[in-house]
């Protein structure tokens, strides 16, 4: 672990978890500030439908599109690099697609108030912006630039919280109590869940500011029309002209992949919305929140960048291996290194996992009490639902590492077909087991439904990982 590529993961990884940890801190600041019911719309329906826009637009680029560096002049490499603005007019699409489904939803609940119809467009306004610098991220992550990534997710994750109070404070005041045009509406909403809307949108716009910033004094990687400049091939339609298919394939194929990734990652959303009130929402994500602090401010980051690292060690054994004498001594020692990055980044994962579990579920009410107050510390609701999640962070660690190796190394459509394959097992089992330990346990049982799913996963990622290293 003592090459360039690692210490420059390293040091990305680290200057993510620092800036989330400021966010993390801030953001504690809004708790104190909204209810239970307030907090459960904002984190459980809006939060999913925010995150299935970006999803959907974003994760099958990334994964296609981060498997080679690209420069430009190539004109194979700058039909890779139009396939990557794909992005924007697929995130602008889906950004209406989930404005329509916020709008119908409403229309179909009479209960559905104006603050909450207007929080959910400003996340869909928020989503749009954010696809805005997707192929820039893509750029960076090809170029295995983490750095500028996390410096841009740090800082609008800070921009975020720093808004939401602000919003939340401005809201409760007197003075925009007084101004017109807002005390007409004032005594039947309050703008609550608006100012999560609020802070979200500034998360996009900073996220998408300093992108272009950092990555414009470099150079940008435009599109252009590869037809028009390299027209080798005139007979080809202008589609086949100025996009790689084989990466459009490969698009496709992750994405429709992720699609029952993203499903059981955000089963428990799916099953809160459907199943569950706002302040049972509000609950769960005040617990997820507190929960899955390990998972965000550690696990998320180390899992994005030794996907990276994965990828780009796996190009290297591929590499060596055109070039390998006839005893094979060079393919044997990089993958030997990729081999002990997968074990030494799984077992540091692990360890992560264990402590919350072993040691911090003995410690949720008085953790409870210090960031979110009395009244939630008292709470034997939430001090269960959060000693589940420190249970569950164990399960998330190693999912999440060995999942991150089958992403890294997979070039295959046969290899991606076995995991969505595998994801969708998981997936039936899922959606069987968590309705009936949700009606029993509450938000307990979706958290021990959440612990077999990741368990199940975690089996096929090893086995995937033990296939590839006794075929090499």
């Amino acid at each position: 672990m003592s090459t360039a590529e690692s210490k420059t993961v390293a040091r990305g990884t680290l200057l993510s978890i620092g800036l989330r940890l400021l966010s993390f801190v801030l953001s504690q600041l809004t708790v104190r500030f909204v209810s239970a019911g307030v907090l459960g719309q904002a984190s459980i329906p809006l939060e999913l439908l925010l995150s299935t826009a970006l999803f959907v637009g974003r994760e099958g680029f990334r994964l296609a599109l981060t498997k080679a560096e690209v420069r430009n002049g190539d004109p194979r490499d700058a039909r890779i690099t139009n396939v990557s603005w794909l992005t924007v007019p697929v995130g602008a699409l889906l950004a209406v697609v989930a404005a329509f489904v916020h709008l119908h939803q409403c229309g179909q609940n009479e209960d559905t108030t104006l603050d909450y119809k207007l929080a959910g467009m400003l996340y869909c306004l928020a989503a749009f912006v954010e696809s805005l610098a997707e192929p820039l991220v893509i750029q960076c992550l090809q170029q295995l630039d983490v750095a500028t990534k996390a410096k841009a997710e740090g800082s609008a994750l800070v921009m975020k919280s720093v808004s939401c109070f602000a919003c939340l404070r401005i809201t409760q005041s007197s003075w925009f109590r007084s101004v017109p045009m807002f005390s007409r509406v004032q005594e039947k909403t309050s703008f609550a869940v608006t100012s999560f809307g609020v802070s979200q949108l500034a998360y996009s716009i900073v996220l998408s500011g300093i992108m272009y910033r950092e990555v414009w004094t470099r150079g940008i990687y435009w599109p252009c029309d590869v037809a028009r400049t390299h027209n080798n091939h005139p007979y080809r339609t202008k589609l086949f002209q100025n996009f790689d298919v084989q990466t459009l394939r490969l698009v496709l194929i992750f994405t429709l992949q992720g699609l029952f990734k993203h499903a059981l990652t955000e089963g428990d959303k799916i099953v809160l919305s459907a199943l569950a009130g706002s302040y049972d929402q509000g609950v769960y994500a005040l617990a997820a929140s507190y929960g899955g602090l390990a998972a965000r401010l550690l696990l998320q980051p180390m899992e994005e960048n030794a996907r990276l690292l994965f990828s780009h060690k796996r190009a290297s054994v591929v590499r060596e291996k055109e070039n390998v004498d006839d005893e094979g001594k060079g393919l044997s020692t990089s993958l030997r290194n990729l081999e002990d990055s997968y074990c030494f980044l799984v077992r540091c994962a692990t360890y992560i996992g264990l402590v919350f579990a072993g040691i911090a579920t003995n410690y949720t009410p008085i953790l409870l009490r210090i960031l979110a107050g009395h009244r939630w510390g008292a709470s034997p609701e939430a001090s269960e639902a959060l000693s589940a999640f420190c249970v569950y962070t164990a399960f998330l660690a190693l999912n999440g590492m060995t999942e991150a190796f089958v992403y890294g190394v997979s070039t295959s459509g046969k290899d991606v077909t076995q995991l969505g394959i595998a994801h969708a097992v998981v997936g039936g089992m899922f959606a069987v087991v968590a309705p009936g330990l949700v009606a029993e346990r509450g938000a307990v049982g979706l958290v021990a439904a959440n612990c077999v799913s990741m368990a199940c996963r975690s089996l096929y990622s090893i086995h995937f990982a033990t296939r590839f290293f006794f075929a090499k």
